[in-house]
């Protein structure tokens, strides 16, 4: 999104503040994911890859590893050349399951599609039943 800005003033075209777009803009924004840092992630008998121990999986550097059908690891693995490990994995959700809905992750898919969803049947019928 771009907001035009006219220098000096905080007005944006047309007299509008600034600042409560910006504010919208960062409400509205896709923030599914969060990161996490592990340092000293060397792998002890390969020294140029990173390695994360829980799942046992070498990472070259300047590569990432998304792990698919592995229960608990919706998340995607940067090796860093300082050998930092980047994690990325799902941020908090407000899914609230409903009657014909649930929270659900699709394990078999990679990073960031893995991450849960709302997941709905669809109603056994289209009649619309009237109100008595």
């Amino acid at each position: 999104m771009v907001i035009p800005i006219r220098s000096g003033l905080g007005i944006g075209c047309h007299g509008v503040p600034m600042l409560p777009l910006l504010l919208l803009a960062l409400l509205c924004s896709d923030s599914s994911a969060d990161l996490r840092y592990r340092p000293s992630a060397i792998h002890p008998d390969y020294p140029g890859q990173c390695y994360f121990e829980e799942l046992k999986q070498p990472i070259p550097k300047y590569q990432s590893y998304k792990p698919i059908n592995r229960e608990g690891h919706c998340k995607s693995f940067f090796c860093r050349p300082d050998y930092v490990l980047e994690i990325e994995f799902c941020g908090r959700h407000n899914l609230v399951p409903e009657k014909n809905c649930k929270i659900g992750s699709d394990m078999t898919r990679i990073f960031p599609h893995c991450c849960p969803k709302l997941i709905c049947q669809k109603p056994d019928t289209n009649d619309i039943k009237s109100l008595k």
